[in-house]
């Protein structure tokens, strides 16, 4: 009978060199380029249905961020979300929008569709109205209107030519006015019946006392070097001298009449009619630069393709692997294989079915405690959201991976155990580099890897192992008495 010697290797003519190591690498190489260069093929193929795939959990996150906002803007103006308006919120996922709108071009533009509507209705859109004045300094305004005296330099000139302008009847009754030491309702009707007929006319507007207001300068070369300030009133006026338009005029009255009482009237402002309005709650991601969609896109079909393929080169390095290894240990990539495409196909699925939405959420959260809206780009979202499948595909082969290092002897399941609290510190840093700067993706990560570092123990503990080529359960060699 032949005995083995101890120092004989029976797997002596299985080993590769080193130069043959580099050739099987560079062939597994050159298979995995062109399976990743087909994959992204197919990426950039299906490029554009992959980016509304993965904006799905963006738009949904943005628009129950906003319905969350509105329920709470409503609660905070009327107590309570009244039940009428509740599936508006829920089902047809709508929110309200506080907006004000002019009554007049409102009304004109109904009367453009219906012509009946609103026929009894007067508009007086160009006019003074009550809430140009204030009550409580009527009598001041009229004082400054009957003695021009009492008013600022600049404007004495301009008071005595609407005082002049006014008729007997109206300087009687500004008169009274003037003289009284409070306002009234009253006297705030008749200041406005005055003051609309005076913006009726053409003589304020015409008038050199306004000439000022209403005559662009010239700076000559001092314009070159200095702003030269803005005269709103001098481009109606010149707007005004080519059309002619009535309601212009009458506009431009109004402005240079507040502008002589300025002291006793509020700041002219339109009145503008408050009213709400329900649009949809549906979020668009944005680009803000002419390029950006188009490398999102490039940047789409590549990660695409890099997942597609990361079957393809989980294969590769397998094989890659197996041909380093003694014929019994190869037995280990055939069973590994289909085992590390299940976890890495089942990582990818979890960050994009169940991780998303925590940590938009999570995020989000800050957005509303704060109270400032989120502006997404494409760019940045995208970026986001292809990073997190490949890092969470790749770390779930952590089982395998343990299992793979303790069937070939390195480590044994008494290492794995007694080191587990270092292992989970490195699970938690690992998860730390894999996910972006958020903790909720970071823990989504190292929870699920935690679990699998204990699972890949079971399967180092309980999977079957092959016997020992040499027959004996150590690894050691036959012994012939």
């Amino acid at each position: 009978m032949n005995f083995r010697q101890p120092n004989e290797d029976l797997f002596d003519s299985s080993r590769m060199s080193f130069g043959e190591h580099l050739e099987e690498l560079r062939k597994v190489l050159l298979k995995a380029i062109i399976g990743v260069a087909i994959a992204c093929g197919i990426g950039f193929l299906f490029a554009n249905q992959v980016m509304d795939i993965l904006n799905g959990p963006l738009v949904d996150a943005m628009g129950e961020f906003n319905r969350k906002r509105a329920a709470k803007d409503i609660v905070a103006k009327e107590g309570y979300v009244a039940p009428e308006l509740a599936p508006w919120l829920e089902e047809e996922k709508f929110i309200p929008r506080q907006m004000r709108v002019d009554p007049a071009q409102l009304v004109r533009a109904l009367q453009s569709v219906i012509p009946d509507f609103g026929s009894k209705i007067e508009l007086d859109p160009y006019g003074f109205k009550s809430s140009h004045f204030d009550e409580s300094k009527i009598p001041q305004l009229c004082r400054q209107l009957v003695d021009p005296q009492a008013g600022g330099d600049a404007k004495i000139a301009q008071a005595k030519l609407i005082w002049q302008s006014l008729n007997r009847a109206e300087q009687n009754s500004i008169t009274q006015l003037a003289q009284a030491d409070v306002g009234s309702m009253e006297s705030v009707g008749t200041v406005l019946t005055v003051f609309n007929r005076l913006s009726l006319g053409d003589d304020l507007s015409e008038a050199d006392e306004f000439k000022e207001l209403t005559t662009e300068e010239d700076g000559g070369l001092l314009s070159l070097f200095q702003e030269q300030k803005e005269k709103p009133l001098a481009k109606m006026k010149a707007k005004l001298n080519e059309t002619s338009d009535p309601n212009l005029a009458r506009r431009m009255n109004r402005a240079l009449l507040t502008h002589t009482f300025s002291d006793f009237m509020p700041p002219l402002k339109m009145d503008l009619v408050k009213i709400e309005m329900w649009e949809s709650s549906e979020f668009e991601p944005q680009s803000l630069g002419v390029s950006e969609v188009f490398f999102a896109w490039m940047k789409t079909g590549f990660m695409t393709g890099l997942v597609l393929a990361g079957p393809w080169i989980f294969y590769c390095a397998w094989t890659f692997v197996a041909t380093g290894l003694y014929p019994h240990e190869q037995k280990y990539v055939h069973v590994f294989l289909p085992i590390s495409i299940a976890l890495f196909v089942s990582g990818v699925l979890l960050a994009f079915y169940f991780v998303f939405q925590p940590v938009l959420g999570f995020l989000f959260s800050f957005n509303e405690q704060l109270g400032i809206a989120p502006e997404v780009r494409i760019k940045d979202w995208l970026g986001f959201v292809m990073f997190l499948p490949l890092g969470f595909g790749t770390a779930f082969q952590l089982p395998l991976v343990m299992l793979f290092m303790n069937r070939i002897g390195l480590f044994q399941v008494s290492d794995y155990l007694n080191k587990w609290r270092v292992a989970v510190m490195f699970i938690f840093v690992l998860a730390m580099v894999l996910t972006p700067a958020d903790p909720i993706s970071m823990l989504l990560l190292a929870f699920p890897m935690t679990i699998l570092y204990f699972l890949g123990i079971g399967m180092c503990k309980w999977m079957p192992v092959n016997k020992n080529p040499f027959g004996d359960e150590e690894g050691g060699y036959e012994t012939v008495e």
